[in-house]
């Protein structure tokens, strides 16, 4: 067609074409409805949520420390001399009852010298009774010296009297006279005697209580020559040989309570603190006077040895606190202490708590009500919560975490309160004030 216009000589169409194209696509822009605008809404970041509320939780701490015998004990010889006797079992490793004679040294020296002791206080206790049969027989004696000498001077007094009526001579007198005199210095000498048997008695009583006292040291050194097991123990070091010649001083045995076993497990000083500071809830203040004590607050400790997939477990309480904190001044010690019950042993499915032995101790204060969000919306010291669609951040303090839930403190200011919706999802950024969509919104705009 066009062709033949051009042929025609009909070249104004030429122009016109273009410009009634060019008027199309100026009207079909102008009237297209331009892209459809998504709502503020629509376009917001979709995070998950629960609800912050009361729940009933266990403050609990973990830290870990290394097994050791609650109770030690060394065997010192107090006595020298020969090992005549060792008890078949006695080897390091090995356990032995209480009671058990591990050691016997010759006794026959201690022997003889508790006999000399026994000797000596018997002659002593002698020298008492014969004091005491002089002081009676001294007492009567005097009664009857006493009484002669009344007769004497009465005799003497009759013959005075005699005398003066002629009946007698002087010289008769004078002999009456000397035997009274002679009666008085034997009444004296007695009673003389008498006043000094009190010293004699209490000189031969301290006499008896230094061979008494001699008596019981020999018989204590004897005893010693026994080395006896004080406890159910395991022997750890053996230090004496059969024939061998011990001397004092030397240690002989060494051995640990069988039973009772400690852990001074170490934590860190700031969970301490918020698990001493949980358990106080509800305890009655410490009595003045008293010293605190840790056991009130019946902290229980789950013991845990890891052995390769293995995991074996214990329980235990803690009765004290380390009389220190390490040197950096972020950890302090608990012990922890438990009982190997050797009636129920059974060496792959409950095996006791062994020295040495490096283990997990975590420790658990009495369940509490507390306001608790999951562990994954706590953000540092941050927990994001929504209202009406909006993000807001919120300060907290963080108490304690456990079983995947956080402990808040409700007493800091500004913080969130119970039944909040808090955000569980990590967001990134996040701004105060940003419009948010929940799970629960996103589901129903879907259904709709």
């Amino acid at each position: 067609m066009i062709s033949n216009l051009l042929k025609t000589g009909n070249r104004r169409w030429l122009v016109i074409f273009p410009l009634v194209g060019f008027i199309l696509l100026m009207v079909l822009v102008k009237t297209k409805s331009g892209p459809g605008l998504k709502s503020e809404l629509e376009i917001a970041p979709l995070v998950k949520v629960e609800k912050a509320q009361m729940r009933s939780m266990q403050a609990m701490i973990s830290g870990y420390g290394r097994a050791e015998s609650k109770e030690t004990w060394q065997a010192v010889s107090e006595v020298s001399g020969r090992v005549v006797f060792r008890h078949k079992d006695l080897e390091s490793g090995a356990m032995l009852p209480k009671g058990t004679v591990a050691l016997k040294i010759d006794p026959v020296d201690y022997q003889l010298k508790l006999a000399q002791a026994k000797s000596d206080l018997n002659s002593a206790k002698a020298d008492s009774d014969r004091i005491a049969l002089n002081k009676n027989k001294m007492t009567l004696s005097l009664g009857l010296e006493k009484s002669r000498l009344k007769i004497l001077k009465k005799e003497l007094k009759r013959k005075q009297g005699l005398v003066k009526k002629g009946s007698i001579s002087r010289s008769t007198v004078d002999s009456e006279q000397s035997n009274v005199y002679a009666q008085e210095q034997k009444v004296l000498d007695l009673e003389t005697s008498l006043k000094l048997i009190p010293n004699d008695i209490e000189v031969a009583q301290a006499k008896i209580q230094v061979n008494e006292s001699r008596v019981k040291e020999a018989q204590r050194k004897l005893d010693k020559t026994e080395i006896i097991i004080p406890f159910d123990a395991r022997i750890t070091d053996v230090g004496a040989e059969l024939e061998q010649v011990v001397s004092q001083q030397s240690v002989l045995i060494k051995a640990n309570h069988i039973g009772a076993m400690q852990i001074p497990a170490q934590f860190s000083f700031s969970d301490m603190k918020q698990l001493v500071r949980q358990s106080l809830v509800g305890l009655p203040r410490t009595p003045a006077g008293q010293f605190p004590d840790i056991r009130r607050l019946k902290l229980q400790a789950d013991i845990k040895l890891y052995s390769g997939d293995n995991v074996q477990q214990w329980a235990g309480v803690v009765t004290r606190v380390g009389d220190s904190i390490d040197p950096q001044g972020n950890t302090i010690a608990l012990i922890v202490e438990m009982e190997n019950d050797w009636r129920t042993f059974d060496p792959i499915n409950s095996p006791p708590v062994m020295n040495d032995m490096f283990v997990e101790v975590n420790v658990k204060a009495k369940a509490n009500q507390v306001l608790s969000v999951p562990s994954a919306a706590v953000h540092g010291e941050s927990v994001y919560i929504v209202q009406d669609n909006v993000l807001r951040v919120k300060p907290v303090s963080v108490l304690f975490e456990s079983d995947g839930f956080a402990a808040i403190d409700p007493k800091l200011a500004n913080t969130i309160a119970a039944n909040d919706i808090v955000v569980v999802t990590d967001l990134l950024p996040a701004i105060d004030g940003m419009t948010i969509r929940t799970a629960d919104e996103s589901k129903e705009g879907q259904a709709q």
